[in-house]
């Protein structure tokens, strides 16, 4: 059974439900079950003549069409209880064959899947698979860009007053399928592989966010994670332990918005090197009139020097951030292709124009440089590691579907072919992507 069918009659028993419910909603007056139904389609082309890292003379661009088919379920019961499970299909199209046949593998995963018990009015517990986006995703953040997305499997604490929030989340996982043949009986063996898995074995996070104001805040953020890579079941891979304590500011005003992030990283990272990091972020907003709005940032990300020998490790691992949104469109850094642990300075101009109630249009220029030096055998490079161009627009359809595209522009330079390492490539490297997102909410019952 192919997983288009599953999904027909995911929809079919859903659709069933709702006729039985309507009908007994009809005698019972006391309605204390809330479900809702959601489907999202979203299509994008790409042509990558130059994404994630530069093309070399002579390697054509990659183009291709993915999309993501995303079913969203909501229950509640009274307030007592939420649970959402959100089955997703991620593919290429013509990756699939025109005639389906019976596969092993379907293809479909689960983006979300969680309940939620209202432990007292400002406090509740979640637990399953679940997204983790904090303040503005520099360290926690779903990654919406990717058709995947980003969710974690992780039982989560939740409590919300009008001037204070706090969340705290843990996970411990395993990847029986790469190290005990998918026996999930397994009677021995706690090892872990991030072979095809989640890139950490255990995770502990604290975060507080209290509101000075309606327009100042104030968030903190202290993380924990395990990491364990056994080769086979007989490793004896040790676990290493990375610590992230960050600060955040926040100003929401009428026509300037502001904030401020400091963190910092300690203990040992994936491979049990000895780890002391940081991460300065600033950015400001002014609105100029109801149409217009201007900003100016930068980030600071250590890291080590390129082709020297390192007392120390300094890099600081974004983990899970949302780096598409910060270090520009074309992903050279923190996703991806990587860069040679040299840190990151990013200087960028964002430019934002709504024009309508249908479309909006956005430019944002970065200039990237390397705060640590880059080495070669006989050369000294500079810190400039290029300039990128991101035009990006939105053009609203209907409320149910919306239609997105952009264009980016990354100008290199020998430093940056350097630290990834690719052979003359050309000096201009392109972008360009076209999204559709259909959006429709099925049905709201409530019986």
């Amino acid at each position: 059974m192919d997983s288009h069918r599953k999904i027909k009659q995911i929809l079919f028993l859903s659709f069933a439900f709702l006729t039985l419910q309507n009908a007994n909603a009809q005698t019972n007056p006391e309605q204390e079950n809330q479900l809702s139904v959601s489907l999202q389609l979203r299509p994008k082309a790409e042509l990558r003549s130059g994404a994630f890292r530069p093309l070399s003379k002579g390697e054509e661009p990659a183009a291709l069409i993915s999309q993501r088919s995303r079913l969203n379920v909501n229950y509640q019961y009274k307030n007592l209880l939420t649970v959402k499970v959100s089955p997703q299909i991620v593919t290429v199209w013509g990756q699939e064959p025109l005639t389906q046949g019976a596969k092993l593998n379907n293809g479909v995963a689960l983006f979300e899947a969680w309940a939620k018990l209202n432990l007292s009015k400002n406090t509740t517990l979640q637990i399953g698979r679940q997204v983790i986006s904090l303040d503005d995703e520099r360290f926690f953040g779903e990654l919406d860009w990717a058709q995947g997305g980003r969710s974690h499997d992780a039982i989560s604490l939740h409590v919300q007053k009008e001037k204070f929030a706090f969340k705290a989340f843990a996970a411990f996982n395993q990847n029986y399928a790469q190290l005990y043949g998918s026996n999930s009986s397994n009677p021995a063996g706690n090892l872990f592989s991030s072979a095809s898995a989640a890139n950490y074995k255990t995770m502990q996070t604290l975060w507080a966010k209290f509101n000075l104001d309606d327009k100042n805040s104030i968030s903190l953020l202290a993380n924990n994670l395990g990491f364990q890579n056994a080769a086979t079941a007989l490793d004896n891979a040790k676990v290493y332990y990375a610590q992230t304590i960050g600060a955040n500011y926040f100003h929401t005003g009428k026509d300037w918005k502001f904030n401020l992030s400091a963190y910092t990283q300690f203990g040992k990272n994936a491979i049990g090197v000895k780890t002391s990091g940081y991460m300065l972020a600033i950015y400001a907003d002014r609105k100029l009139n109801k149409k217009w709005n201007i900003g100016l940032g930068t980030d600071y990300l250590s890291g080590n020097d390129v082709g020297v020998a390192n007392q120390k490790n300094k890099i600081f691992t974004p983990y899970f951030a949302t780096g598409h949104k910060f270090y520009g469109h074309m992903d050279y850094f923190y996703a991806g292709n990587g860069h040679s642990g040299t840190g990151l300075v990013d200087i960028y101009l964002n430019l934002q124009h709504k024009a309508n109630d249908k479309w909006n249009f956005g430019l944002t220029i970065h200039q990237f440089l390397s705060p640590n030096k880059i080495k070669d055998i006989n050369k000294d490079y500079a810190s400039n590691l290029g300039e990128e161009f991101d035009f990006n627009f939105g053009y609203t359809l209907h409320k149910y579907a919306k239609l997105t595209g952009g264009y980016s522009a990354y100008a290199n330079t020998s430093s940056l072919n350097f630290i990834k390492n690719v052979n003359q490539p050309n000096n201009l490297q392109h972008w360009f992507w076209l999204s559709l997102n259909i959006n429709p909410n099925i049905f709201n019952l409530k019986f």
